[in-house]
């Protein structure tokens, strides 16, 4: 008689988080923590092979994907490759959106991790948002790009209250600035965006995987 050992992904399957991260949220498939400087970290399963028009052999295809995803959400990607983490094919990516907190001229940053398989998903979050005073990163790597004042001529915009000016400045779309260079993060290591990174290089060197789960096939998508 020949015994067949079907597996079944599940979260576990992932360990990535430290154990002094506290718990918030602890479902079959999405579980959540606060690190030690209370920033976010998420791990869901989909059973569902993802939506992608492309799959992990096209890393144009994939950055042109998740551009134009992140302008829809009124966002920008700062960055996105594919990675081999641990004997698994992924996509890590990170990205820049305004602060969802109304009124708040901060930045959310967001770090992603997908790993893709032939019929499920895992998506590894990790967040940070911009508190206090903002834009002194911003600030200084633009003293240090360009250290003399640069003219515009434009002409100046008139307001009339601090709440026409936050209004005025929350309308502005969301860039990539020369600061969100991997090269400064470790000038800003409290840094939202140093820490999101920070946070992915954790998972990079520390994922443990199942065994199980490091067998399964990869994601393709099918021309049809």
């Amino acid at each position: 008689m020949r015994f067949f050992n079907f597996y079944t992904p599940k979260i576990s399957d992932i360990q990535f988080h430290k154990d002094n991260w506290e718990l918030h949220e602890g479902f079959e498939n999405d579980k959540a923590w606060y690190t030690e400087k209370r920033d976010p970290a998420r791990i869901r399963f989909f059973d569902r092979q993802p939506d992608w028009p492309f799959d992990l052999r096209d890393e144009k295809a994939a950055r042109d994907f998740f551009e134009a995803q992140s302008r829809s959400l009124n966002g920008v990607l700062i960055e996105i490759a594919v990675e081999n983490i641990a004997g698994t094919e992924c996509l890590v990516g990170v990205f820049k959106y305004k602060s969802p907190v109304p009124n708040d001229l901060g930045m959310y940053y967001v770090g992603i991790v997908w790993m893709p398989f032939e019929k499920f998903l895992f998506q590894i979050n990790f967040e940070s948002m911009e508190k206090g005073t903002t834009g002194m990163r911003e600030a200084a790597v633009a003293m240090i790009v360009n250290p003399a004042p640069v003219k515009s001529d434009e002409e100046p915009v008139m307001l009339n209250s601090m709440e026409e000016l936050f209004a005025n400045l929350r309308k502005k779309p969301v860039q990539a600035v020369p600061s969100d260079d991997k090269k400064y993060d470790e000038m800003f290591a409290e840094h939202p965006l140093s820490k999101v990174r920070a946070l992915l290089d954790h998972f990079r060197n520390n994922v443990k995987i199942d065994k199980q789960l490091l067998k399964q096939k990869p994601f393709r998508r099918v021309s049809a």
